[in-house]
């Protein structure tokens, strides 16, 4: 059966973040992911080591840090620290980070791929207590080391969308968190496993993790909040992965446009229904949770329950957690 985990994002209110830390585990739930809003709210690490000290089953991972705006030394240095705490329970969730976000801080990168592919064989290089040099588009480090007594052992987890990018994570990563519609998640997971088979690798040695915006609409969620994450994720989606689904392209634009110039705000007058059921995962408990089952029997390992929080989302969550629980049997 699936793991299924909670996610949240730096930029929601300390309160949500308290509750969800201190029931998670009581719920059964398999973990907690932690994603970065580029310049808002609070700091990554510093929410996760929180957690660790605070949790004793669960693992706890960054879903991610986009190494386009840290620096692959203390990105490493974090995940030394954050392993120590956690007895093993961390998993560093990396990426490039949001196209919107980047954007709007002028940040450009040329090669992705291949600044993702050099920062995981920096830290690798580093978490095995080798010490290192690099020059590259995104890094630069010189004679610096870990000083660690004996390697150590992280999963190092993919935030990633485009082929080239789902490739590379089959090829060396420990796992993906993928998002998107369902027709796109199948593919992904298809691209994914490929990639691992080329590189000689067993399918399962690559976790699979699907994250996608959760309106549990029976306890209220608010259809403006879960327009709002909607444009932003259709913006956010690169244009070759909107090509290769079965919807409005006009109306994708109009979201991608109004996003780019004023904010996922703008975006939300031109998502319909049709945008919500592809994009999202809402509805009743019952259609959630057959959701979960099917990227489940698509090949997904793990899902991930929110954001956006709205409504009471706190009974929302626990009686999804509960439905699960009884399903798993």
């Amino acid at each position: 059966m699936y793991r299924i985990s909670v996610g949240i994002t730096t930029g929601m209110h300390m309160s949500a973040i308290k509750w969800i830390r201190d029931n998670v585990e009581k719920l059964g739930a398999d973990g907690i992911w932690i994603g970065e809003d580029i310049e808002k709210g609070h700091e990554t690490t510093i929410l996760v080591a929180d957690m660790l000290s605070r949790t004793a089953r669960i693992n706890i991972g960054t879903g991610i840090i986009p190494i386009a705006i840290h620096n692959i030394s203390t990105i490493a240095r974090a995940g030394l620290t954050l392993q120590e705490i956690g007895s093993g329970r961390f998993n560093l969730g990396i990426g490039i980070g949001g196209i919107q976000d980047l954007q709007k801080l002028g940040i450009h990168i040329e090669k992705p791929v291949s600044a993702l592919r050099n920062a995981i064989h920096s830290l690798r290089r580093l978490f095995s207590g080798e010490t290192v040099t690099i020059h590259t588009e995104l890094s630069r480090l010189k004679s610096f080391s870990l000083n660690l007594h004996r390697p150590i052992q992280i999963p190092i987890v993919l935030g990633v969308r485009g082929p080239q990018m789902l490739e590379l994570a089959g090829e060396i990563a420990d796992g993906v968190i993928l998002s998107g519609p369902f027709e796109y998640i199948r593919n992904a997971i298809q691209s994914v496993n490929q990639a691992a088979r080329k590189a000689k690798r067993k399918e399962s040695s690559v976790k699979k993790i699907v994250w996608l915006p959760t309106i549990p609409t029976f306890k209220g969620g608010g259809q403006n909040l879960a327009k709002r994450v909607v444009a932003l994720v259709v913006a956010d989606t690169p244009l070759q992965v909107l090509e290769m689904l079965d919807v409005d392209d006009a109306r994708a634009e109009l979201i991608r446009t109004a996003v780019a110039t004023s904010g996922p705000s703008a975006g939300v007058e031109f998502v319909n229904q049709e945008f919500i059921d592809t994009f999202a995962i809402s509805g009743t408990k019952d259609q959630m949770v057959e959701k979960f089952e099917s990227l489940y029997r698509l090949g997904s390992g793990e899902v991930v329950l929110g954001p956006p929080f709205s409504g009471d989302w706190r009974a929302a969550m626990t009686e999804i957690i509960e439905e699960i629980l009884t399903r798993r049997g």
